[in-house]
C-alpha cells in the first residue's frame, strides 16, 4: 500500500501545482509541504536506505539555496523554487535528478516561447472563440510549474525512491 502512495504523492501534486499554475499563476505552499512530509512518512516504509534518504533532504536543501539565487534575481518565482526544492527531495542526488533539472529547463523554455506566441496571437484566439487563461494572456510571467509538473512525471520512475517501490510492489 505505501509503494503505491509513494509512486502516486510527487506526479498527483506535480499536476496540481501544473494546473493551480495555468490558472492562478501561483503554486500554492500546501502542495510543497505535503510533499516534504509525505516523502518523511513514505521514504522510510518504501524501502530506501537511511543513506539514501538523508542524499534527498541534502538534494532538496542544494536545489532551494541555488534556486533561491535565482528567485533573488528575480529569475524564478517563490512558488517555483519551493515545488522545485520539494520535488527535489523525492529524486535525491541521483542522475533521475540531473534529468528532471535539465527536463525542467527545456520545457520551461518550451513553454515560454509557447506563452509568448500565445499573447501575441491572443487577438486572434478570440477572434476564433477560444479562450486561453487569463494569467497566462495578462501576466508577464510564465507558468513554470507546468514545466516542472511535465519534467517530473517524466523522470521521477527513474528516482531512488520510485525504483525501491516498484521493487516491492513486484514482490
Amino acid at each position: 500500500m505505501s509503494s503505491a502512495a509513494v509512486l502516486l504523492v510527487l506526479p498527483m501534486c506535480l499536476l496540481i501545482a501544473a494546473v493551480s499554475d495555468l490558472f492562478t499563476m501561483t503554486i500554492p505552499n500546501r502542495i510543497s509541504i505535503f510533499l516534504l512530509a509525505s516523502f518523511a512518512v513514505l521514504a522510510p516504509v518504501s524501502g530506501l536506505p537511511w543513506a539514501e534518504i538523508s542524499m534527498s533532504v541534502a538534494a532538496g536543501a542544494v536545489v532551494l539555496a541555488v534556486c533561491f539565487g535565482f528567485f533573488y534575481l528575480n529569475i524564478m518565482g517563490g512558488g517555483d523554487v519551493k515545488l522545485l526544492a520539494a520535488s527535489a527531495v523525492w529524486f535525491g542526488f541521483s542522475a533521475a535528478l540531473g534529468a528532471f533539472i535539465v527536463q525542467t529547463a527545456l520545457w520551461g523554455g518550451l513553454i515560454t516561447l509557447l506563452v509568448m506566441l500565445l499573447r501575441s496571437q491572443a487577438d486572434r484566439f478570440a477572434m476564433i472563440g477560444h479562450i486561453l487563461p487569463a494569467p497566462v494572456l495578462v501576466s508577464k510571467k510564465v507558468p513554470y510549474g507546468v514545466a516542472i509538473g511535465i519534467a517530473g512525471m517524466l523522470t521521477f520512475w527513474s528516482s531512488p525512491i520510485a525504483v525501491s517501490a516498484l521493487t516491492l510492489l513486484q514482490k
